[in-house]
């Protein structure tokens, strides 16, 4: 009886884990935060180099972090950005410049261009869409016509940028805000049919 007992959950537990995909739910309240000052493989800066003087100008340029991390400054080449927020990569990038004397005296700006995240499945208007700034799943998907008449909300599926996956009970995160999790650039969620 006991051991028919444990061997049920046993089977249960490996049901959970099989439909969840591996995937948790995050506790609420959990740490995970979005760090959106951080350059990201794949994304576009829009790298500016402004010198003073009489023969000073702005120089534009936009350039793709490679995925290998790096992007190919006019002049110095491969250079390390993926991983590095964009104020410590603008102070790299001017001392060398001026450590190679490239120039005197250089400003550096550098900027991200779009970034998206995708929201897909039992919504209305599902799509990519652009990250604007700090956001979570729930404004996220209310940003595509909210859930559709067939949306699982107990189990929706957030892939994360880097690889980690996660499941989000909305109706739970609608009754307590805690619950609703941040959501990063690159980032994917999938609102899956209920059974």
């Amino acid at each position: 009886m006991i051991w028919n007992r444990c061997l049920s959950a046993l089977v249960l537990s490996a049901v959970l884990l099989v439909l969840g995909g591996g995937c948790v739910p995050p506790p609420a309240g959990s740490a995970f935060t979005c760090v959106d000052d951080v350059i990201r493989i794949g994304d576009t800066l829009k790298v500016s180099l402004t010198t003073p003087g009489e023969t000073g100008g702005t120089t534009d340029k936009d350039l793709l972090v490679g995925s290998d991390g790096t992007v190919n400054l006019y002049l110095l080449g491969p250079s390390k950005a993926g991983g590095v927020k964009f104020s410590d990569f603008e102070r790299a990038v001017q001392q060398e410049y001026i450590a190679k004397k490239y120039y005197r005296q250089v400003t550096v700006t550098v900027k991200p261009g779009d970034r998206f995240y995708t929201v897909a499945g039992e919504v209305k208007a599902p799509g990519r869409q652009v990250y604007v700034g700090q956001t979570t799943v729930l404004r996220a998907i209310a940003v595509c016509g909210d859930f559709n008449e067939f949306a699982n909300r107990r189990r929706v599926e957030i892939s994360r940028a880097d690889g980690k996956r996660e499941i989000m009970d909305c109706k739970k995160a609608i009754q307590d805000s805690t619950y609703d999790r941040p959501l990063c650039p690159g980032d994917h969620i999938n609102v899956p049919r209920s059974l």
